[in-house]
């Protein structure tokens, strides 16, 4: 192929009259393009009078379509790197090997180039590395979350690996266990590990250098402590929770939403575990995801979370509601 059909981002913008033509579909380009450009229709008759210059993801398969026009007749070039070359020139904080890895969704008109850059950028907690934390963990890693931050003071049991998927060696911190798998994820994240308890005397640190908390953990009193904490330091925070089939999944902003102890007072003293009533994997690993999501969701500045409200999921029937407590607001 003719290397003189490639032309650079710095060649087009010294380039006069031209056409300039997306080829990446209506979607995608709906969802962000180079300014000026058009989106391109297959078999499309162009003006002769002017150069073309098409462009796809990377710059591969607009090479074949300019060589095409080119053999057509027309003077056709294809844009060198592709719309990730001019996202790579518009922004610093992202490299080309990151534009590439979260190529898939950056294209979301939800979240773009700015959003993937804020997710470069946060710092999330996760409080507990078990059948919650190793799948939301795992997904926050895979979207670019630059700062993940985890504590667990517990040890990988053979009884785990049903559902603790980022776990392999038994006897192992599971904080330490879920850094390790979290880091062959994604290189090019920083996790920090804390491999005790989370506690009223620790919080004030930890706490301090996260701008989000993800309540992942199994047991109702620690719940209700990441609760208070996070409402007395002012750190917004997703609790999750999942036994047998069922779980259910909210997002607090402190000061601004309802918290767990607006709905359910006091930490209940006796509650079924998951050691005494049991669990399956794959529940645990739906709403784990689905906290990443909120996670995310905050992070990009989505005003579609779950605050006053939770979101509870029947995953034996496949049947889910959301409890809407915003009516009660005023509740005294």
């Amino acid at each position: 192929m003719d290397n003189g059909l490639e032309v650079t981002l710095e060649a087009v913008g010294r380039m006069r009259d031209i056409l300039l033509l997306d080829m990446r579909g209506k979607t995608a380009y709906s969802n962000g393009h180079i300014d000026g450009a058009v989106c391109c229709q297959k078999d499309e008759v162009y003006p002769k009078d002017k150069p073309l210059v098409f462009y796809c993801q990377y710059g591969k398969q607009s090479l074949k379509l300019a060589e095409k026009y080119r053999s057509a007749g027309y003077e056709a070039y294809s844009l060198s790197g592709g719309y990730g070359a001019w996202l790579l020139s518009c922004c610093n904080a992202l490299d080309s090997d990151e534009l590439e890895r979260y190529d898939r969704q950056i294209i979301l008109r939800q979240l773009g180039i700015n959003g993937q850059q804020k997710l470069k950028r946060s710092r999330v907690l996760i409080i507990g590395a078990g059948g919650l934390g190793c799948p939301c963990g795992m997904y926050l890693a895979g979207a670019g979350v630059g700062n993940i931050g985890i504590i667990d003071h517990d040890t990988v049991s053979l009884s785990n690996l049903n559902r603790q998927t980022a776990h392999r060696i038994i006897g192992e911190n599971k904080a330490l266990s879920l850094k390790s798998t979290l880091e062959a994820v994604n290189d090019r994240i920083t996790v920090t590990a804390y491999p005790y308890s989370f506690s009223a005397e620790n919080a004030a640190e930890i706490l301090s250098g996260y701008d989000f908390v993800i309540d992942c953990c199994d047991s109702a009193e620690t719940k209700f402590l990441i609760n208070d904490m996070c409402v007395k330091f002012g750190k917004p925070f997703c609790y999750g929770g999942v036994i047998g089939f069922e779980g259910q999944v909210m997002t607090v902003i402190p000061s601004k939403t309802i918290d767990l102890r607006y709905i359910f007072g006091e930490a209940p003293t006796e509650c079924e575990t998951c050691s005494s009533y049991g669990i399956i994997g794959a529940a645990a690993g739906a709403i784990g995801c689905i906290q990443a999501l909120e996670t995310i969701k905050y992070i990009i500045g989505s005003d579609e979370l779950t605050t006053d409200k939770m979101f509870i999921f029947d995953m034996l029937s496949l049947k889910s509601r959301i409890v809407d407590f915003r009516r009660n607001k005023n509740k005294e």
